[in-house]
């Protein structure tokens, strides 16, 4: 294996380009976690479906598929709204592993629907200039994952200023932190995990439809996705959005460097071995906490 510092340094830039997208993709996850304490098994076929919505737009519009979140977005905000109310407010109560259990069938249930309509091949939207070459100061930043980092700061700051600034925001981050309290003062815990749950699927909306401009994607894409980004909720700190941030860096770096190190059957292997050795330096998480 021939080392070149430049590379390396290339690595290590891509490595840090790349986690912000896969940060992008576990704030949602992050999000429900840290509000209802509920793991959403479906996560990554949401983002998938997000992909394939995309897909399918850009099919029958001629829509750029950047453009295309902003149909794609409220869309998924809607099914999660709709989805927390009609399905997971009614198992809540149960307690125990109810919610995990739906969320895991509703996974499967997505998988056969998106092979079904969409076939098992492989499917993508990478637009052409997403295949530029860039080249600074001896630096080669891939397009794709440049725009997963730019998009990941953006929302990162947009969910953090709706937690610190509305009254929603604060109200979400009430409730898990004094049920009690929160109802005293009026808030309907119900009603703010309905929004949760949107809130958490428009950014799994807008993190699927960057994945499949960064990746090719198959109907059964969905559970590799859900895996990752549990690794980086769990790396940053469950509930924590910077966190997942932090995590999600840390996940690019070792699926860039496993890569390089490895090859790519042995990638996803090095991220898990990654994952294992930071929890078990702080198995709370880098950041375990609050929203």
């Amino acid at each position: 294996m021939d080392v070149n510092i430049l590379n390396i340094i290339n690595l290590l830039f891509n490595g840090f380009l790349l986690g912000g997208l896969f940060a992008l993709a576990a704030f949602g996850l992050s999000v429900l976690a840290g509000i209802m304490r509920v793991i959403n098994i479906a996560h990554g076929d949401f983002a998938i479906l997000a992909a394939y919505l995309s897909f399918t737009i850009m099919d029958f519009l001629g829509m750029d598929p950047l453009l295309s979140i902003l149909i794609v977005a409220p869309i998924m905000f809607a099914v999660g709204y709709l989805f927390q109310k009609f399905t997971i407010n009614r198992v809540l109560p149960m307690g125990g592993n109810q919610p995990v259990l739906v969320t895991f069938a509703l996974s499967i249930v997505i998988q056969n629907i998106l092979l079904l309509v969409f076939t098992a091949d492989a499917r993508s939207i990478i637009p052409s200039y997403m295949l530029i070459n860039i080249d600074v100061l001896g630096l080669s930043p891939s397009p794709r994952y440049l725009l997963g980092f730019v998009s990941a700061l953006i929302v990162f700051i947009a969910v953090f200023l709706f937690f610190k600034k509305t009254y929603l925001g604060k109200a979400m981050r009430a409730v898990p932190f004094d049920p009690e309290a929160a109802k005293m003062l009026g808030i309907k815990s119900e009603v703010v995990y309905n929004y949760a749950a949107g809130l958490a699927l428009l950014v799994v909306g807008i993190a699927g439809v960057l994945l499949g401009m960064t990746f090719t994607f198959y109907p059964d894409t969905g559970p590799t996705y859900v895996l990752l980004s549990f690794g980086v909720v769990v790396m940053g700190g469950l509930g924590s959005l910077k966190g997942s941030l932090v995590g999600g860096f840390i996940m690019g770096e070792a699926l860039v460097f496993g890569g390089y190190l490895f090859g790519s059957r042995f990638q996803l292997m090095f991220c898990y071995l990654v994952i294992l050795a930071i929890l078990y330096l702080r198995p709370q998480g880098i950041f375990g906490g609050k929203l």
